[in-house]
């Protein structure tokens, strides 16, 4: 065995740690990232960087902590993936899936029943890829963006959570249990102010719009809901008014 090539075998039956302080970058000039890893089973190559994990994987990197059954992490590239019932907590926020990629701690490619939430606002979908420090996301099948009661949902759903925007496409609905309002489209842009009531949706193409019982139908609508106003930006439209 090469001295410069550091083999850390599994041990069975009980759990492995590696404390690693990360080395220097433009970003962290200093090199104090603190990273931690602990597993059942892990064996560590110190010249690739290179941690294989197996068995309640637990990995610690400043300000976020990831669970799992089985994967790796790579020490010098920042870049690591775990399968298994992943979970994910950080500040503000928290993350579950099947399998989740990581690079250098802030973008996150996850698939399976991803569940993220970030302060108020949550993602759910089949394949979501998030970025903690921009706070965009991009959701691939059976995508929603929920805001309070707020849900926008399409088969793929482009998104900025800090700011609240959102593009959906795809069997896209618009609804608000608290407004009693229920809106399709092909298209839709959703816009909100963060911790404000001022939600405002886009609808393009096929859209219908529907509130205590009266329809509204266009190719185009605009809906507001803070006074749950609707208004159609063009083309032939259709209102019906149910008697009450």
């Amino acid at each position: 065995m090469k001295i410069q090539r550091l083999i850390m075998a599994a041990l069975m039956g009980g759990a492995m740690m590696i404390p690693v302080w990360a080395a220097p970058t433009d970003a962290n000039p200093a090199g104090n990232s603190n990273l931690m890893i602990t597993a059942d089973q892990l064996t560590y190559d110190g010249v690739s960087g290179r941690a294989e994990v197996k068995g309640s994987v637990v990995i610690t990197k400043d300000d976020k902590t990831m669970t799992g059954a089985i994967g790796w992490y790579n020490t010098n590239t920042q870049e690591g993936f775990l399968t298994g019932g992943v979970s994910m907590i950080g500040t503000n926020m928290s993350m579950a899936a099947s399998e989740v990629h990581v690079l250098h701690n802030h973008q996150f490619d996850a698939t399976g029943n991803v569940h993220l939430q970030k302060d108020d606002r949550q993602l759910y979908g089949d394949h979501v890829n998030y970025n903690t420090e921009t706070g965009y996301g991009e959701i691939i099948g059976n995508g929603q963006l929920m805001v309070a009661d707020n849900i926008l949902t399409g088969e793929h759903i482009t998104a900025f959570t800090n700011e609240i925007s959102a593009t959906a496409k795809g069997n896209v609905t618009v609804s608000s249990t608290s407004r009693n309002i229920n809106a399709t489209a092909d298209e839709a842009i959703y816009t909100q102010t963060p911790n404000q009531n001022d939600g405002v949706a886009y609808l393009k193409g096929n859209a219908r719009a529907v509130q205590n019982g009266n329809v509204l139908e266009a190719p185009e609508l605009k809906i507001q809901l803070s006074d749950n106003s609707a208004e159609t930006l063009g083309g032939r439209s259709t209102l019906i008014i149910t008697p009450k």
